[in-house]
Order: C-alpha cells, then structure tokens, then sequence
C-alpha cells in the first residue's frame, strides 16, 4: 500500500500521532512538541506518514533563531524516506532510532551515534557547590560553554548569553568559586524530563565534576518520575559517569549532520 504523507494540523490528529510514538524515550521532544501544540506556534512543523488508516511514521521539523534545523524522525524505513523526501535537509541535524537505517542518509556529510540513556527513578546526593545560573553569572556561563567546539555557543555575544540564561534553566558547578561544570534541563514532560548541553571545563574533566553535578539534579528533580539523557556513542567516561547514577541505554540513534558541523 502507498505510502500518503501529511502535514499536521489538528487534534485528533496529534491524539493518533501521541499513539503511535509509544512513550518511547527517544521520542521526548515529539511527544513534548506534540502535547503542548507547538506545532501551531511557528518554530515546529510535524508531517507524519499513513498507510490506508494505519499512521506508519512521524517528522518534527524545527527551526532555530540560528537557521538551523533540528528534524525528530521515527518510523519504519519506507515511512520515514517518504517524510525526508518532503523536507529540505540543508542546514540540519536529522535524530532518529538506528535500525538499519543508514541507507537513507548516504548524501549525508557526516553520520554519528549517540545513546538514549534514562534513569527510571531518579535519586541523586544534593551538593551545596550546585547552583542555578542566574542572569548575573552570565559572563561566567559564556567564558566556559563558549570553549565547547562545534556548537551554536562558538558564536553568541554575550547578549544571547544573558537572555538564555533568562529563559532556560541552567545549573553550574562550582569550585573554588570558579564555574567547572554545566548542565541544562531541557525541558519537562508530564513526569519526565531531559538532561541537556552537559558540558565540562576542559581544564577540569576527569575530576568527577558532571557526575556530582547531575547527581546533585537528579536529588533537585527526584520527585519526577523519568530522567533522559543523549550521548555521543564514543564518549565512554560520560557513558561510565551516567550509568554510575542510575542511567541505563534505551536505544541507540543516528545523529545526521547535513552541513551544520555540530556534533553528539
């Protein structure tokens, strides 16, 4: 049967589209973009597949202030090559669940892998030198994050530091009164929430400090239900420190970059 390929636009739609995505980890910000409407504000597009009346696979497109794309992909191959076929793929990052699916990214500059790792009850050990970074430390915030290759931080002003740190909520370790260690919450839903831009001094790694700081977050969130997390496949001592406090491998994705150079 044909595969039929729709843009989202209503609520019974999104219901059939909840549905289909299973509550897999994976597919958090699906799930969050789907149950907050974002989809109608602008920045997020969804377009899903359908076979007959059987939906066969889902694609949020969303765009950055950066003109960058971040494009969720979840479905079975046939599915998900005729929703890519319906996108422009410059200038993004495609996530989607590896399963013999390299073949529909061959055009692609570079192919990575990263985990989807989640901790089923989050419980952590509070640490005084965990503070959430206000807009008066955002200096601070830009001096360390800015050293994090490959990533929109490279090129913010100081301005754009501030205003993040305004609209995000982001926590900072602290030694000796120097910022060593960073980590954001991406966002909550429902009784999940997600463990994002963790980053670590290069000077300072292999000191403890991200174990300590996401332990200290999982204490500040333990009354939540689901912690996720992404990792580069290849970073093995943030594997190590995440399985440490609880995390465990969900799935395993490909992290698609067509000519952004952003990297797991």
């Amino acid at each position: 049967m044909a595969v039929e390929v729709k843009k989202l636009e209503g609520w019974f739609e999104k219901q059939k589209l909840m549905k289909f995505l299973k509550n897999d980890y994976d597919n958090f910000y699906m799930l969050f973009d789907l149950d907050n409407f974002n989809f109608l504000l602008g920045s997020s597009s969804f377009l899903y597949s359908k076979a007959g009346n059987e939906t066969t696979g889902v694609l949020l497109n969303y765009y950055h202030s950066t003109g960058i794309k971040d494009i969720w992909l979840y479905g079975d191959n046939e599915s998900a090559g005729s929703l890519l076929s319906h996108v422009d793929r410059s200038s993004s990052v495609i996530h989607v669940r590896y399963h013999d699916n390299l073949g529909l990214f061959g055009d692609a500059p570079k192919v990575y892998r990263e985990y989807c790792m989640v901790n089923e009850k989050p419980a952590g050990t509070h640490d005084d030198n965990m503070k959430l970074l206000t807009q008066d430390k955002y200096t601070q915030y830009a001096k360390l994050i800015s050293q994090w290759e490959n990533t929109r931080f490279k090129t913010m002003d100081l301005e754009e530091f501030r205003n993040l740190l305004n609209y995000s909520t982001v926590f900072g370790y602290f030694v000796d009164g120097s910022l060593a260690s960073v980590a954001t919450l991406g966002a909550v839903w429902k009784d999940w929430f997600v463990v994002s831009s963790v980053f670590t001094d290069p000077a300072l790694r292999n000191k403890g400090y991200v174990q300590k700081l996401i332990s200290s977050m999982l204490d500040h969130y333990s009354n939540l239900d689901k912690a996720i997390l992404f990792v580069n496949k290849d970073n093995g001592p943030a594997i190590k420190a995440y399985s440490n406090l609880g995390f465990r491998i969900f799935s395993e994705d490909l992290w698609v970059d067509y000519g952004t150079g952003l990297v797991p």
